[in-house]
């Protein structure tokens, strides 16, 4: 007797909506780029940095509940879409219909995975993980921009900007300095890489290994800025072993 893969397909499909749903920030900053990152691309982004980074990241952290997070945590924005409160849409607002989102998924499919647990303890940041996948999440918004930037894909005097972006009073300030919409990201987003004292107690670690947990993401995130500040960051195709880039077709 075969499985009753009904509900799975159906799950699988609503997660690959998300990769129809381009991530709202460039679409705000009116990135001029002729394909913009998505969300599917964000959580296959977000996979690979943790890949990356477990091995300098305390044993005790559970994998299967990071990459769980990784996969669920923007699953509800294949219903809502990708919202932010700088498209005139209120926190409590975003809030309540991601709940009904959230509720959705729980009440149809949480059978196939416990969205039930996944999401609202990710929601609460009720453990270390969720907590991990917070930061890594905050880290990879930052990079994105300084890929376009890198680019020169990005015009911060593009009229059609929204002012409560452009006029943002961290932005105006930051480009006072002379900064660009990397340096903004990269500055603001590295604000959330912390975990306090209290987190220290909330989550039962050492003040020690709660250091090397964030030492470790501002490390990856302090080198791919660098890499961006001595424009080496576009240069990964230069060494491309060029036999692999030329094939032989048969006439």
């Amino acid at each position: 007797m075969p499985y009753n893969f009904n509900k799975d397909v159906k799950l699988f499909m609503i997660f690959d909506i998300l990769g129809d749903t381009e991530r709202t920030g460039p679409l705000l900053w009116k990135i001029e780029r002729s394909r913009l990152e998505d969300v599917k691309n964000h959580v296959l982004d977000l996979l690979l940095i943790f890949r990356i980074l477990k091995k300098h990241m305390p044993d005790f952290l559970d994998e299967n509940k990071i990459i769980d997070y990784i996969l669920c945590h923007d699953l509800p924005e294949a219903i809502t879409g990708d919202i932010t409160k700088f498209e005139g849409v209120s926190g409590e607002e975003i809030k309540r219909v991601t709940k009904i989102a959230i509720d959705y998924l729980i009440d149809k499919f949480n059978n196939v995975i416990d969205f039930n647990t996944i999401l609202n303890n990710y929601e609460n940041r009720i453990d270390i993980e969720a907590k991990v996948v917070h930061m890594i999440d905050k880290v990879h918004s930052s990079t994105t921009f300084i890929k376009y930037q890198s680019e020169k894909n990005v015009d911060m005097d593009d009229s059609s900007i929204i002012k409560e972006l452009r006029y943002h009073p961290f932005v105006v300030e930051k480009i006072a300095e002379g900064k660009d919409l990397a340096d903004i990201f990269f500055e603001f987003h590295m604000q959330a890489i912390e975990i306090t004292d209290d987190e220290c107690s909330k989550y039962n670690i050492s003040r020690v290994d709660a250091d090397k947990i964030v030492n470790t993401i501002r490390d990856f995130a302090n080198e791919f800025y660098s890499q961006k500040l001595k424009g080496t960051l576009l240069d990964i195709k230069d060494d491309f072993p060029k036999e692999a880039m030329q094939y032989n077709r048969n006439e």
